[in-house]
């Protein structure tokens, strides 16, 4: 389902560039503004996760290497893109560098709930428990069964 839009675009991209310019410079600076734009899209997706992450006050819809390696990648290739003077290299890394940094911040922020969050989740579960055992009992002493 996801496949379909991305082949589209290929192509898209693919003819345009062939029969619509017909020299070197011109190709090159429509298929780099759609890669731009394919590679900001790319590192923000993850971001769609961040406000369930703030709302819940928990990582685990946020895997931590997923958002290490993105800025581990996104650094290096903004720095590499800056030095050889390449728009096209450095103008998505230095969007994604930032929003990897707060995909960083944050789960330093909440990874500490996922635990404390599992512990009240435990003392609901064993008291829903022994309500459970509770109503059990009082049920038989209404019934007149003990």
């Amino acid at each position: 389902m996801t496949v379909t839009p991305v082949i589209i675009v290929f192509c898209t991209t693919s003819i345009v560039s062939a029969f619509a310019f017909h020299d070197h410079h011109h190709r090159k600076l429509f298929v780099g503004s759609v890669g731009l734009v394919a590679s900001v899209a790319m590192y923000g997706s993850p971001l769609v996760v961040v406000k369930k992450v703030i709302l819940t006050k928990s990582v685990e819809f946020m895997p931590f290497y997923l958002s290490f390696f993105s800025f581990l990648a996104s650094s290096l290739w903004m720095a590499y893109g800056l030095l050889s003077h390449d728009l096209f290299l450095a103008a998505p890394n230095l969007v994604a560098t930032p929003l990897s940094i707060l995909q960083l911040i944050l789960y330093c922020k909440y990874r500490k709930r996922e635990i404390i969050e599992e512990a009240n989740k435990l003392d609901l579960e064993q008291s829903d428990e022994k309500s459970k055992q509770l109503q059990l009992a009082s049920d038989v002493s209404i019934n007149g069964k003990c």
